[in-house]
């Protein structure tokens, strides 16, 4: 992605630290180039187009830039909005939940087993993999916006919300843990929901939040040349500005976990160079994924990853790193 056109950011705020921008923007993005990050055109013309209208909408206009802040190190896309109900619904027309990750093995580590039972909420708890591994042990408890995944958590047993009110309402100050997998990014106004975990632990409580490592996403672009693009990821996080945004609510953070190293980040950089590829409708991956047909796609796909392979070779060392931290709170006593 190119450079950022000169804008004018001597008036734009911090939203961790409060202090006003001192440097130029990182990044500079169209809608277009947003569009065709999700769904490049070659793959679903129509599909591409109703995102790119979306993210216009949301960015009330046809760009958006990258920031990031000195003072604390936290990084933003400008104008400041998350995606919106509709956004999601057209990104996940593709997509499915993770199976079990690392940050679910940390939650039990650090969290978890220390208390060994208690009641338990997932803020965004997706297909539920997590709350199924705990159940049996834990009372669990999740926010979900989808009412067809709300659905299926309730048919394990989980009682679910739809919404953080909703379940202030009845809980309130009453649950142990409060976890927050890879959430945290795609939220603007994360002091509301921070708040709102506030309001819902008892004094002494743990939350567990988990993020991609902001720096790794700017590195993962200069590697990759493929985003962290927004109005998907609004936030790029350090360990220096969560922990502050943390304290902001009454939490004491006590522990930073950097996801680990693994040949599985390796994979993931050479998909995330093929899709960067893919944006440009005359390249070759551009052409093949025109292929419908996924037994015939997948196997030119492979090929073309041990080609991105060589392209990146000069960052080597860089391509097992992992992309993500932990970060674990506990609610301080007033």
């Amino acid at each position: 992605m190119s450079l950022a056109a000169p804008v004018n950011t001597t008036t734009v705020q911090c939203p961790v630290c409060r202090t006003v921008c001192d440097a130029s923007p990182l990044y500079h993005y169209t809608a277009s180039q947003a569009a065709a990050y999700f769904c490049p055109k070659t793959r679903n013309l129509e599909r591409y187009q109703r995102l790119e209208n979306c993210i216009q909408k949301l960015w009330q206009g046809d760009s958006s830039i990258i920031l990031q802040f000195q003072n604390c190190g936290f990084g933003f896309g400008y104008p400041f909005i998350g995606g919106d109900e509709e956004f999601y619904q057209i990104l996940h027309e593709q997509k499915g939940y993770p199976a079990w990750r690392w940050d679910y093995d940390v939650a039990l580590q650090e969290a978890l087993e220390p208390m060994q039972t208690g009641k338990l909420l997932e803020i965004g708890a997706g297909a539920g993999i997590f709350l199924k591994k705990i159940r049996q042990s834990w009372d669990c408890y999740a926010t979900e916006g989808s009412e067809s995944t709300r659905k299926d958590l309730k048919s394990l047993g989980i009682q679910v919300f739809s919404d953080l009110d909703l379940t202030i309402e009845s809980h309130q100050q009453s649950f142990d843990v409060v976890v927050l997998f890879q959430v945290l990014e795609h939220i603007s106004d994360f002091h509301s929901i921070l708040d709102d975990c506030r309001k819902l632990l008892r004094v002494g409580g743990k939350i567990v939040i988990t993020v991609p490592d902001g720096e790794a996403m700017i590195r993962q672009e200069k590697i990759t040349g493929c985003p962290d693009m927004p109005p998907n990821h609004i936030n790029k996080w350090t360990p220096n500005s969560l922990a502050i945004a943390l304290q902001q609510h009454g939490f004491e953070a006590q522990t930073v976990i950097f996801e680990p190293s693994s040949w599985k980040n390796f994979r993931g950089y050479l998909h995330l160079k093929i899709i960067a590829e893919a944006t440009n409708p005359r390249s070759l991956a551009s052409q093949i994924y025109r292929i419908k047909n996924k037994k015939f796609r997948a196997p030119l796909l492979t090929v073309l990853g041990i080609s991105a392979m060589f392209k990146m070779l000069p960052y080597f060392r860089d391509l097992r790193k992992g992309g993500a931290f932990a970060m674990i709170g506990t609610l301080k006593d007033k």
